[in-house]
């Protein structure tokens, strides 16, 4: 790649990270009609066996730090609940949200000492089922190689300076999903909510099933991934869940005990062990 281009996208990055919009929330709209980049990432279907779903339990409504039982709070919320922007979803766009590590989940969602949180464990009904994925890709931080692969596949056709442009704008589509967001401040998941929303509504057909994305608040670059509804409902099940509490908090790392688990259930209904 040209250097000059690749210290642009630094410098795009780093001057990025430190935007807030919530400083001058009128001027969403304006954004929304200037900023823009190019979706060619190849999507393509990929067997997703298993991941694992974190719920803080007072977050849901009327729930006073107390035990999850009824299933429905463990999937995506009702779209008359999401009345913010999330870092996948517009607002009254359910989504659901996923994590393969759960460190990941735990640093993003950041519970309190004392808290109750509930994670529950899905796996695919048909295991040869896949999901028709579309992979967010830093290309020069990744470490999924398998993501990194068939995005240089994608694009492997191209002549070498639409090559650069390309990479230039997948990068840039990876800052707007890695950008930390502070609670309050919803308004600067604006970029990746309208990115996603035409990944999985306006173009490639509207087929695209899960997004798989790089975690902000994980050293490793680990991956989470963002289902459709739809998807979610048809292909997977749910496999156990389990309840845990916030013991500490030393040095950035959340330390919790396990309270309870259970793998017995019918379709609404936990039933704790």
């Amino acid at each position: 790649m040209d250097p000059e281009l690749l210290s642009k996208i630094m410098k795009f990055q780093e001057k990025f990270e430190k935007y807030d919009l919530s400083i001058c929330p009128q001027d969403e709209n304006i954004i929304l009609t200037q900023f823009g980049v190019t979706l060619y990432t190849r999507v393509f279907s990929k067997i997703v066996p298993n991941f694992q779903r974190l719920t803080i339990n007072k977050s849901i409504e009327n729930n006073n730090n107390t035990t999850i039982t009824d299933i429905k709070y463990l999937k995506n919320p009702p779209e008359e609940c999401v009345t913010k922007y999330n870092r996948a979803n517009l607002k009254r766009q359910s989504v659901l949200y996923g994590t393969f590590l759960l460190p990941t989940a735990l640093n993003e969602n950041n519970p309190d000492i004392g808290d109750l949180f509930t994670i529950s464990y899905w796996e695919l009904k048909n295991e040869n089922n896949p999901l028709l994925i579309y992979p967010v890709i830093d290309f020069f931080k990744t470490r999924n190689l398998q993501l990194k692969q068939v995005f240089i596949e994608s694009i492997k056709d191209f002549p070498e300076n639409v090559k650069d442009e390309i990479i230039r704008d997948s990068c840039i589509i990876a800052s707007y999903f890695k950008k930390y967001v502070e609670k309050g401040k919803e308004i600067n998941y604006t970029f990746s909510a309208h990115i996603a929303n035409k990944i999985f509504n306006e173009i490639y057909n509207g087929d695209v099933e899960a997004i798989i994305y790089p975690s902000v608040k994980d050293g490793t670059d680990a991956d989470n991934i963002v289902i459709k509804p739809d998807a979610f409902n048809s292909k997977y099940k749910l496999a156990k869940v389990s309840e845990n509490i916030v013991d500490t908090k030393k040095s950035g790392v959340i330390i919790f005990h396990e309270l309870k688990t259970t793998n017995k259930f019918d379709k609404k209904i936990l039933m704790w062990n």
